[in-house]
């Protein structure tokens, strides 16, 4: 099993949690998985990234990681696509779901992301797996969360963390652009309904 087994999830809490969160229907899960999601950012960091650029952002990004070859990376997709865990997140998000993608992103000294929402083509729940390491405030790339023109939620990259939100209108974010040469290294995709 991937989520570590003294992580206590009561899932009527975390959906209260993610229901009531400021700006918009989110959730911060910390420490979330075992060790082995060491395994994953080892396999993802051989992956093949494409770079990416154009007004709106600047990163790298993989194929959709459910073609991956390497076994940490490839076991994490089969995980996480698995209907017992898109189980637990409907019940966290009280949003019904049936399929996920996921991609792994890199973001260098310079890489954003502006204010967009994510809807399109039947997303539901946008999710991200934090496997930077050692970030702090002063190096950027917070996921940033607005309301109206506004940040208004700042979340640090932290290392095995799952941060999900539910798409909507409202749920505009950003990447905040990386201010240090350390590596924004995320696996992120969507759950769709």
């Amino acid at each position: 099993m991937w989520i570590r087994k003294n992580q206590r999830i009561n899932v009527k809490k975390l959906n209260v949690q993610f229901i009531n969160a400021k700006p918009f229907p989110h959730i911060v899960l910390t420490d979330f998985f075992t060790e082995k999601i060491e395994q994953v950012r080892t396999a993802l960091l051989n992956e093949h990234f494409e770079e990416q650029n154009s007004d709106l952002y600047q990163f790298q990004q993989t194929d959709d990681c459910k073609n991956a070859v390497r076994p940490g990376l490839k076991e994490f997709h089969a995980f996480f696509g698995s209907i017992e865990f898109m189980v637990l997140i409907s019940k966290i998000t009280g949003t019904k779901l049936k399929s996920i993608d996921m991609s792994g992103f890199i973001y260098d000294d310079t890489d954003y992301l502006l204010p967009h929402d994510d809807r399109l083509e039947g997303r539901k729940i946008a999710y991200i797996v934090q496997l930077s390491k050692n970030f702090t405030k002063k190096d950027g790339g917070a996921l940033q969360l607005f309301k109206e023109n506004k940040v208004v939620k700042s979340v640090t990259p932290r290392f095995n963390s799952l941060i999900m939100f539910k798409v909507s209108p409202k749920s505009v974010h950003q990447v905040q652009e990386v201010l240090s040469d350390k590596k924004r290294m995320t696996l992120a995709g969507w759950f769709h309904g």
